[in-house]
């Protein structure tokens, strides 16, 4: 059934139960797609995407949107949205008709999984393990096991000192930042206690350290 309104504005009441549900996540926008620019007349939660009311739809979610009318569709969902702001983005737009029939609108929600791919890549690196290398628990090793992840976390740091080439009395601090990005990336920020095993591999302080990931947000 055709979402049917006089006016996009009937629209917004709808978007901003949408934006309370889905939470700061989530980016919800009201386009006006009878305007080739400035389409966005309604948003929330913009500062994830980079967008403002005057904005413009991309040109991808446009082109999805005038195939799904052509299908005779009334939405388009779960595609992979265009990468702003350094975020990842799985987007879902619903199509607004006027009462003649005609599409003049999107309601489109775009939720973040940037940070749902760095976790996936935390727990799959800290999951991964060998069949050939089959370890029999005694006490010993049991008290190993349970220094697996912090040791995970300085082989992964190690590993993104050593694809700089560089030694590391010789970085400079873009140098160090690229690397922090590097490791950012990989999501191992997300573990709790990260920062304070992180520091001491890269042979700085951990204020320093977190004035680096305040530079790269």
């Amino acid at each position: 059934m055709h979402f049917t309104v006089d006016n996009l504005e009937e629209i917004f009441p709808l978007a901003e139960f949408m934006a309370d549900s889905f939470g700061p996540m989530a980016e919800i926008a009201v386009h006006d797609i009878t305007r080739l620019e400035n389409t966005i007349v309604f948003i929330r939660n913009g500062q994830l995407s980079g967008r403002t009311l005057g904005d413009t739809v991309t040109n991808q979610t446009r082109q999805l949107a005038m195939r799904a009318e052509r299908d005779g569709a009334d939405f388009v969902s779960d595609y992979r949205g265009r990468r702003l702001n350094m975020h990842e983005f799985r987007v879902s737009s619903y199509l607004i008709h006027d009462r003649q029939q005609t599409v003049i609108g999107l309601l489109c929600i775009s939720i973040n999984i940037t940070e749902l791919q760095q976790a996936a890549h935390v727990l799959q690196t800290l999951t991964e393990t060998d069949s050939d290398d089959v370890q029999i628990s005694t006490e010993a090793s049991r008290s190993h096991m349970t220094e697996e992840p912090q040791e995970n976390i300085r082989r992964i740091t190690r590993e993104a000192v050593r694809q700089f080439n560089i030694p590391m009395d010789k970085l400079t601090k873009q140098d160090r930042l690229n690397i922090i990005s590097n490791i950012k990336d990989r999501g191992i920020f997300l573990i709790k206690g990260a920062v304070g095993i992180v520091a001491p591999e890269l042979r700085i302080s951990i204020p320093t350290l977190y004035r680096y990931l305040q530079a790269l947000k």
